[in-house]
């Protein structure tokens, strides 16, 4: 009984798994790709960041006593 039944839905039975690995390996690849882009946006955060300190340490250079200090007051006015 159970034989008859299941030599009858047993291309059903593959085909249903079947579309669920799909379905698994789908969703698992756009996982991986959304880790990758988050770590790409990241990483080119962390680059324009540093850049921007860079400038603002080459603004700095060379100035002053005056200057640090007019720096230093519009500094811990934004704070």
């Amino acid at each position: 009984m159970i034989s008859a039944l299941l030599s009858r839905f047993w291309g059903y039975l593959v085909a249903a798994g079947a579309l669920l690995a799909a379905i698994w390996a789908y969703g698992r690849s756009q996982k991986a790709e959304g880790r990758k882009e988050t770590y790409i946006e990241t990483l080119t955060d962390s680059a324009k960041r540093k850049e921007a300190g860079r400038e603002a340490v080459e603004d700095l250079r060379g100035n002053d006593r005056d200057d640090d200090i007019e720096q230093l007051r519009r500094n811990s006015d934004s704070w």
